[in-house]
């Protein structure tokens, strides 16, 4: 299990990596990219992969966690479930400030 924990880890690295260059070029090709990527994975090591994701660039940076997250991933996702991933990532954020201040 310790292997796939490696695996699942060096995955949210890169994906972070990759987020965090597509943001600083504004390459919507680039971000499309990544989300396709994702979206090959099998649905469980995606879902632990942008758990991951979401935890790691909310603590980098929340606005570039909802631009990748609810503007990208999401992009052709149903309203109600962008919304429930939104409120997810304002409660990430509150708990973050709420630590750290």
């Amino acid at each position: 299990m310790k292997g796939l924990e490696i695996e699942i880890g060096n995955l949210v690295e890169a994906v972070v990596k990759a987020a965090i260059a597509a943001n600083q070029t504004q390459n919507l090709e680039d971000a499309l990219t990544i989300r396709d990527q994702l979206n090959r994975l099998p649905d469980s090591l995606k879902t632990d992969v942008l758990n991951g994701v979401i935890l790691n660039l909310v603590k980098i940076d929340p606005i570039l966690c909802r631009w990748f997250i609810l503007d990208i991933f999401l992009r052709d996702a149903d309203p109600e479930g962008k919304a429930d991933v939104a409120e997810r990532i304002n409660m990430l954020i509150a708990d973050l400030l709420m630590a750290n201040g």
